[in-house]
């Protein structure tokens, strides 16, 4: 089977988009291959689909949401639109509703609206450690302050976090000042990936930062392995009315390979 990739680079997040239509019941075979391959260096896999209307639409390889892949699917589109800025709206897995993105390619960078949280919580690892949760449509991120832990920490926080939040992906966001190392589990595709950068998982810690904020427009720019992700948090009487993310894409030719 051969098909036809692009390869997005958002602040290190490696995004492999599958550009030939295929079955949805072969994305995760087809991501677990694309994600083996070493010279893609890939971290997740979105698909890209045509819908009845004929516009396109990004479908994640477990049905996640990813705000990284959803701002760079929006900077793919202003590429093929040949436009140097557009604003857009564009429908992504994990979100109930299309999400405006902002892509210029003069600055080399994408901006998206991210969906709000459904509510934080507090969620119990273990007999003395209590920790943030951050639910999303598609999504849920445990905040972790301090430095990232060890492999058995990792693996009883994503099973406690999987068993009160069943939503098919899991991340965990080791926040320490303003630098984070976040990893993110895959249910269908039975992936851990120490991210280089996870754009839903700052937005999530920079509603954990913002918690105590009543009225204004909060904003965090959060450093991780892959490079910068800034966020913005708009609230008004501790109500959240928007969240925004930001932060430079490349994205590759398109790349024909064998399966």
């Amino acid at each position: 089977m051969r098909i036809k990739v692009r390869v997005a680079d958002p602040a290190g997040n490696i995004t492999v988009f599958v550009t030939t239509p295929v079955e949805r019941e072969k994305y995760p075979a087809i991501a677990r291959q694309l994600l083996a391959r070493e010279e893609l260096k890939g971290e997740q896999v979105g698909f890209i689909e045509k819908t009845d209307q004929g516009d396109f639409r990004m479908e994640m390889m477990g049905g996640e949401f990813c705000g990284n892949a959803s701002r760079s699917f929006g900077y793919l589109l202003c590429q093929q639109a040949g436009e140097e800025r557009q604003e857009q709206e564009v429908d992504v897995s994990g979100s109930p509703r299309p999400l405006k993105v902002i892509a210029d390619r003069r600055e080399g960078t994408s901006q998206i609206d991210m969906p709000l949280p459904k509510r934080m919580e507090l969620l119990r690892t273990g007999p003395e450690e209590v920790f943030s949760m951050v639910v999303f449509d598609g999504i849920c991120h445990l905040i972790v302050p301090g430095k990232s832990r060890e492999k058995e920490f990792v693996e009883t926080a994503l099973e406690k976090a999987r068993e009160a939040c069943p939503c098919g992906a899991w991340g965990l966001m080791f926040l320490e000042n303003d630098r984070m190392v976040p990893a993110v589990y895959v249910e269908s595709t039975d992936s851990l990936v120490w991210e280089s950068s996870c754009a839903s998982g700052s937005m999530a810690a920079a509603v954990y930062l913002s918690r105590e904020e009543k009225d204004g427009i909060f904003t965090y720019t959060l450093r991780q392995p892959g490079g910068e992700i800034c966020t913005e948090v708009h609230k008004k009487a501790g109500e959240i009315l928007r969240c925004t993310l930001g932060g430079p894409v490349k994205i590759s030719e398109e790349i024909e390979i064998e399966l």
